[in-house]
């Protein structure tokens, strides 16, 4: 079972954790890291969403995380280095209600691109989906050419569906199903 983190007095309590990282519900003083994150090209390059165009945008976002929280007991999450506190990127879960599933996100600060950060944010996310909330299955988008998306899927055993389009661009479908029940 996946240890929930009570520990911010005055947010929303649902932090997970891992030895580096700290994931927790957005605030809204993250505003400045959202935009900061949106407006590199390079971020959001394979995501299919243009950069925030005001605080304002940043903002409503937040709020749509928070209703997400509450709603399903998913959200995507804050994730920061645990020992300094600096905020890295996001990673977590988004259910889709006409779907009846849940797809697994992540994005990442430039500068936090390849030292491993999205395949451990995800693995405790992954965990908590089957562990705590008893998914069935994930699913996963990855644009054709985000080839480091699509290795850090494949590290966390989702398989590829084929091909499919995500926000109107053209990407592989990945889904991960619960394991089994070790037996008895």
């Amino acid at each position: 079972m996946v240890a929930l983190d009570r520990n911010e007095p005055d947010e929303t309590p649902a932090l997970l954790s891992t030895e580096r990282l700290s994931l927790r519900p957005h605030r809204p003083s993250d505003v400045p890291f959202m935009m900061e994150m949106s407006a590199d090209p390079e971020v959001i390059r394979y995501t299919g969403d243009p950069p925030f165009a005001s605080e304002d945008e940043a903002r409503a976002v937040i709020a749509r995380l928070a209703h997400q929280l509450e709603a399903f007991r998913m959200g995507r999450f804050m994730v920061s280095d645990r020992k300094t506190g600096e905020k890295l990127g996001w990673c977590g879960l988004k259910w889709h209600e006409d779907d009846e599933v849940a797809d697994l996100g992540y994005r990442f600060l430039r500068r936090h691109w390849g030292k491993g950060y999205a395949t451990e944010a995800a693995a405790v996310c992954i965990r908590y989906a089957f562990e705590d909330l008893g998914l069935p299955r994930l699913v996963a988008h990855a644009m054709l050419e985000n080839v480091a998306s699509v290795r850090v899927l494949e590290k966390l055993g989702f398989r590829r569906t084929g091909p499919t389009v995500f926000k109107g661009f053209a990407a592989e479908g990945f889904v991960l199903p619960r394991p089994a029940s070790p037996a008895p």
